[in-house]
């Protein structure tokens, strides 16, 4: 008895936790499932129904890679809890209007990759509380007015590779809380005035890879939040602005792989805050100087795979382009003209210096003075060169009109180079502040050490006079001196002369001077060394003078080296000349002078 009464005790508290399972809306894991809390994945296992006995308190499911081939009324029919659901890369062709009947809390629906070809108009109105709906990669073709009705909570819409042609009007209108928008790759060939309005949190827009052939402005009314617009691989020949108003919160605009031929100035006037821009694989030639102008916040620029003719009129771009100090992430290529072909844009520009500034002509000169209205030539103001303002990365063009009247060849070309004002304020404050840095070193430094201030000005002043003392010392040392040298050079007759007759002629020559012949009486065993002579100027400038002394001959001739035989040793230097006249020689030993006979 007593274990028949434990075993109806075990039976009651299974029945207890299964009524409770069954109060509560919980049932197992279905089969080919896998369950995590209020999480139910039922991926890849050929489901061509939604699985039965699901829990009700299941938030959470995953029906992907399954065979699922439509969505009939009431599918979802007890799954009052379920706040997203993933149905996409199935087989679903048909949605039925009330497929999601009893699912007010889905937060968030994919739909994605799937064969949907249309909605109903009211598919989405049962479930009011969406925040992100995908319908990328399916076969839509057309979306229908009120698609999006009701859906004020919505933040995100993919409708990304579809075929859509066009967007109803007002399609987004109670979609305020809206933020991401894709439609791209899909056959939009144009987009209504109103299809975008309604959306004041926009701020990401897809329409890359569509049909577009112009777009304008005008049919982007009021997107204030709006930061990146997406316009690449399309076939965009014109842009018009359109616009009553300042787009000042688009930051990214991507134009590349389109059919742009300019780039119009008005266009971006518009947009004053935009930091990236692509304008890759176009067809431009060159871009104007109002477009470059109107570049004034831009960080990031891509101008690569355009057809730049680099000629004159590259030159606004490349003169914006050198002040630029953003990324430009790829190198421009020369399309024309042929000898540049291939070559970087700035490399040929650079190379060919087409882009330096020409002489300004007077016909240059003429034409802006005629249309300014003002005497250019003869008048007494000056010519003053239209300026494009609009930031310090802005270029300054000069607006060359054909002139109305002759011009006037009797004055001469003005210099026409501007300067921004906002240039000259800069470089003032800038050399206002260094000089005031300098004065506020060289004053912490006097207050903080003044001894060393008062040695550093010292060793300056001495630095000083022992320079000007040196240059005084070199200009004194390179005064130019006459130069003196006495020569003897006997013949083979003087030599024999000298050894028979112990005299023979000695010929002593002064640089710039005549020369003086005398005739002395020489011992063929004497020993002439010359100690220092004084040469002084002969009779035509000043007295010659000759100060020798003798030593008398060695005890052996034989004793003497061939090599000292016979040989004179002169020695000259320059002399201050006497006051006395004459051309003496004086002997050093006795003091005796021979009087010397000027040639």
């Amino acid at each position: 008895s007593r274990r028949w009464l434990i075993t109806a005790l075990k039976l009651t508290k299974v029945l207890a936790w299964l009524a409770a399972c069954f109060c509560n809306g919980e049932r197992p894991c279905p089969r080919s499932c896998r369950c995590d809390g209020k999480i139910v994945y039922c991926e890849s296992s050929a489901f061509r129904d939604v699985p039965k006995n699901l829990s009700g308190g299941c938030q959470g499911l995953s029906l992907r890679y399954n065979s699922l081939a439509s969505l009939r009324p009431g599918q979802f029919v007890g799954l009052n809890q379920l706040i997203w659901l993933y149905l996409d890369h199935n087989y679903i062709a048909n949605v039925d209007a009330r497929a999601f009947q009893g699912i007010r809390r889905l937060k968030e629906l994919i739909l994605s990759s799937n064969k949907i070809t249309v909605l109903h108009n009211t598919t989405f109105h049962l479930v009011p509380n969406l925040r992100n709906l995908d319908l990328s990669y399916n076969k839509l073709q057309a979306l229908q007015p009120g698609q999006f009705q009701g859906l004020r909570k919505l933040i995100s819409v993919h409708i990304r590779s579809n075929s859509l042609k066009n967007l109803p009007s007002r399609l987004f209108q109670d979609c305020r809380n809206l933020e991401f928008l894709d439609l791209g790759y899909n056959r939009l060939r144009s987009i209504t005035r109103n299809a975008m309005s309604g959306l004041l949190k926009l701020t990401e827009l897809h329409l890359e890879h569509n049909q577009f052939s112009k777009i304008n402005f005008s049919n982007f009314p009021r997107l204030y939040n709006l930061r990146a617009l997406y316009l690449q691989w399309n076939r965009i020949r014109t842009m018009n602005e359109g616009l009553t108003w300042t787009w000042t919160s688009l930051q990214q605009l991507d134009l590349s792989g389109n059919d742009l031929q300019e780039v119009e100035s008005e266009v971006y006037q518009c947009m004053p805050n935009l930091q990236r821009l692509n304008l890759d694989s176009n067809k431009l030639v060159n871009v104007s100087q109002d477009a470059v102008s109107a570049w004034t916040s831009l960080t990031t620029i891509s101008l690569a795979g355009n057809m730049w003719d680099c000629g004159p009129a590259i030159c606004p771009l490349v003169s914006w382009l050198m002040n630029f100090y953003g990324n430009k992430e790829t190198p421009m290529i020369c399309a024309s003209p042929k000898e540049v072909q291939g070559e970087k844009v700035m490399d040929a520009v650079e190379a060919s210096g087409v882009c330096k500034m020409a002489p300004v002509t007077p016909s240059v000169v003429s034409a802006l003075s005629t249309l300014s209205g003002t005497p250019g030539l003869n008048g007494h103001n000056p010519i003053t060169p239209t300026l494009q303002s609009g930031g310090s990365r802005r270029g300054i063009s000069l607006q060359h009109p054909t002139p109305s009247r002759p011009p006037q060849s009797d004055a001469s070309p003005p210099d026409l180079e501007p300067v921004s004002f906002h240039k000259i304020v800069a470089g003032s404050v800038a050399l206002f502040l260094s000089v005031t840095m300098i004065l506020l070193v060289i004053y912490v430094s006097w207050k903080r050490y003044p001894s060393s201030v008062k040695q550093l000005q010292e060793n300056s002043s001495t630095a000083r006079k022992r320079r000007k003392k040196s240059r005084e010392t070199e200009r004194t040392l390179s005064t130019p001196l006459q130069e003196y040298y006495v020569d003897y050079k006997p013949s083979s007759s003087e030599g024999t002369d000298v050894l028979v007759n112990g005299s023979g002629p000695c010929t002593y020559t002064i640089s710039g001077s005549r020369e003086c012949e005398v005739s002395h009486q020489m011992s063929a065993l004497t020993f002439y060394p010359y100690e220092q002579p004084v040469v002084d100027y002969c009779h035509a400038h000043q007295p010659l003078r000759l100060n020798m002394s003798y030593e008398g001959p060695p005890q052996v001739l034989g004793d003497l080296p061939l090599r000292e035989r016979s040989t004179v040793q002169t020695v000259a230097l320059p002399a201050v000349p006497p006051s006395n006249s004459g051309c003496l020689l004086r002997r050093a030993n006795n003091g005796s002078s021979l009087p010397l006979r000027g040639e």
